[in-house]
């Protein structure tokens, strides 16, 4: 169950983890937050550098004051000594050096005579003790080549480390020989000899140095501090007077965005942002006022179209039904015109039927009898073709898709126009792809358009020719091809073939709607025919048929 909680039910707390982690992602990518981190950062280096500048300063004020306190103590030393030296009291000499020795800040006060020997010292076991010219006490005023005399107070002081690591600051302190020494009755020294000794005084730098150290660590927190505090007033500054009305004009554009074209910023400050905030609301309303400007022209706009459009559907419906009326028109005449010849025939004929039925009738009337009733016949039966092949062209008849034998209903329309072949002197070409091909269609139909084909092609070719038909398959369609060698057809009439009652045939040949029923068979077949002639030349005529008829197709 346990499990299950966990991988299907949703942890509050670590939807809020992520919403929180989500902010602080967003956060430290705001610009206000750059210019903090920036601000701080400058903060930081420029404190960094006086806070520096000031250590330095500092340690140099101090050490200044260490060298004046060493000197200070030298001198003491010296002045301490003074009498008890010209009077040859070493005991006292002695004390003196011992008492300020124990002071806390000093290190060392060793007295040197002329050949480095230790005359006095704070600690009696150094003593009588002699050390070297070229050592850090005697190496400023005793080089080995030119023994100086007169050193300057820098020259004089030097710092180095004990025994114990701490640091040491060591004076020099010459003691010249004065008229009071070189006349002293105890220990006269020749008046040339103008140095006897030197004071060596040594004060331990361990509490300056700590001192220091204290004073550097509280300067640099001190720096610190006043960097963080300035950068966070600096930075609710920044947050207040910039990433704020920032996120204003952001939430504006999001507006605008969303289509709230109503939306004002409202910023009453007059800095750059405040100007901004003022063009932008200014846009925003021009905006707006363009939106429904466009808005209204749209609704105008809309409201003519369908006004337009109502027109024009009107006026297509009348323009359809003049057409309609045309057409009817048309159609109504040509095939007056189409029935009124042979009617006309079969009633001329059957009149002087009657009148020599009156009257005796001998062998010659009786011939003549029979061709007026043979030209009776022909005529009645245009008139029946003219209304079947109307029926047609109108799809009135029914359709009978069935799997048929194609080969079958070829050599069946080739054998129905073989005698018009014979008498018409026309040499037959068969190049069928096989002896059995099935095909979903109504063979009727297709009979029907193959025979009407065929007829034109005879009827094209009254001097003779060759007439040749192909059938063969490409993937799931089937190709009929017929070629005559016959007069051909303009190409300015080849886009009328397939018009109801155009036709080329002189007198009462055709009535040209052979053509226009084999255009509505092959399309009722989901096929396609395609006409190409050239005059003098001949006609190719090629019918594409699919293999069956898919139920959607139909």
């Amino acid at each position: 169950m346990q499990g299950n909680e966990k991988k299907g039910v949703n942890n509050p707390l670590s939807e809020k983890k992520l919403k929180l982690e989500f902010r602080t992602i967003k956060i430290f990518n705001t610009l206000a937050f750059k210019l903090i981190i920036s601000l701080f950062i400058l903060f930081l280096i420029i404190f960094s550098v006086i806070t520096y500048v000031n250590i330095q300063k500092n340690k140099e004020h101090i050490m200044d004051i260490v060298e004046k306190n060493i000197i200070r103590t030298g001198d003491i030393i010296k002045r301490s000594t003074h009498y008890s030296m010209l009077l040859n009291r070493r005991e006292d000499v002695h004390q003196i050096i011992k008492t300020i020795g124990n002071e806390p800040e000093v290190e060392r006060i060793n007295v040197y005579n002329k050949q480095g020997i230790i005359s006095f010292s704070d600690d009696s076991l150094l003593l009588n003790k002699k050390v070297d010219m070229t050592s850090a006490e005697c190496s400023p005023c005793h080089s080995i080549e030119n023994p100086k005399l007169y050193l300057k107070i820098e020259e004089r002081t030097r710092i180095f480390t004990n025994n114990n690591g701490d640091k040491v600051i060591g004076l020099i302190i010459p003691i010249e020989n004065e008229p009071n020494c070189s006349n002293a009755v105890c220990h006269a020294h020749p008046e040339e000899q103008k140095l006897l000794g030197v004071i060596d005084v040594q004060m331990s730098l361990k509490s300056v140095e700590n001192k220091i150290e204290q004073n550097k660590k509280t300067q640099i927190i001190n720096s610190v501090i006043v960097a963080l505090v300035i950068s966070l007033f600096s930075g609710i500054f920044v947050w207040i007077m910039v990433h704020l009305k920032v996120r204003e004009l952001i939430n504006g554009t999001k507006e605008i965005a969303k289509g709230n074209y109503d939306f004002r910023i409202n910023l009453k400050s007059k800095d750059e942002l405040g100007e901004l905030s003022h063009h932008f609301n200014n846009m925003t309303a021009h905006l707006q006022k363009a939106l429904n400007e466009i808005k209204s022209l749209n609704e105008n706009l809309n409201l003519k179209i369908k006004e337009k459009t109502e027109q024009l559907k009107s006026i297509y419906n009348h323009v359809n039904q003049i057409e309609k009326i045309a057409s009817l028109g048309k159609l109504s005449a040509t095939v007056a015109h189409e029935l009124n010849n042979p009617l006309e025939g079969i009633l001329t004929y059957s009149k002087l039927i009657l009148k020599k039925l009156k009257n005796n009738l001998n062998e010659e009337d009786k011939s003549k009898i029979i061709n007026y009733l043979e030209l009776i016949a022909f005529e009645a039966d245009r008139c029946g073709n003219i209304v079947k092949n109307l029926l047609l062209f109108s799809r009135a008849g029914e359709t009978n898709f069935l799997p048929n034998d194609l080969i079958s209903i070829i050599e069946r329309s080739l054998m129905l126009i073989n005698h018009h072949l014979q008498l018409n002197n026309i040499k037959l070409e068969k190049n069928l792809c096989c002896n059995y091909l099935e095909m979903e269609c109504d063979k009727n139909q297709i009979q029907q358009a193959i025979l009407a084909i065929l007829i034109n092609a005879v009827e094209a070719m009254p001097e003779g020719g060759k007439l040749s038909i192909k059938v063969y398959c490409l993937e799931s369609l089937v190709y009929i091809v017929i070629t005559d060698t016959g007069i051909g057809i303009p190409k300015e009439n080849l886009d009328k073939i397939f018009e109801p009652f155009f036709t080329t045939k002189q007198g009462a040949k055709g009535t040209g709607l052979g053509l226009s029923v084999v255009y509505g068979i092959v399309k009722q077949h989901h096929g396609k025919i395609t006409v190409e002639s050239e005059l003098n030349k001949g006609t190719q005529v090629t019918l594409i048929f699919p293999k069956k008829i898919l139920s959607e197709m139909g």
